[in-house]
């Protein structure tokens, strides 16, 4: 792991190795250091292929694993991971969302306690590519 990523657990999945560049059906859940979860007002990912479960606090949806769609320590903390796998990082604030933080959402400066699972690696034609 980079420095400023720890990894608290991990629970390796079965399948094919995550590829960079490449679109996988994620499910994340992020706490702030103290424990509180954080609640999302909408969900964000590709149009239509996005959804908040658990009143908020879990975020389903395609991403592609890349520095512009996932933050650098979720992008950094994927490395390695196969398909069904889950893990646990704690994210310091300068490879989560830094000075400006996510406004009502998320503090500036936060360290991030994140749970990221990936379920499965997802073909998206053109159309379906459309991010909110």
């Amino acid at each position: 792991m980079r420095p400023g990523i720890e990894l608290l657990a991990d629970q390796p999945g079965s399948g094919p190795e995550v590829r960079r560049r490449h679109v996988y059906l994620l499910r994340l859940k992020l706490w702030l250091n103290k424990g509180d979860p954080v609640r999302w007002a909408s969900a964000s990912g590709f149009v239509d292929r996005a959804r908040l479960e658990d009143n908020g606090e879990t975020l389903v949806a395609d991403m592609r694993i890349d520095r512009e769609n996932l933050v650098n320590g979720l992008f950094h903390g994927i490395q390695g991971m196969r398909i069904g796998g889950t893990r646990k990082l704690k994210i310091a604030p300068h490879l989560a969302y830094g000075a400006r933080g996510v406004p009502g959402t998320i503090p500036e400066n936060a360290l991030i306690i994140a749970e990221v699972s990936v379920l499965e690696e997802r073909v998206l034609a053109r159309s379906d590519c459309e991010m909110i």
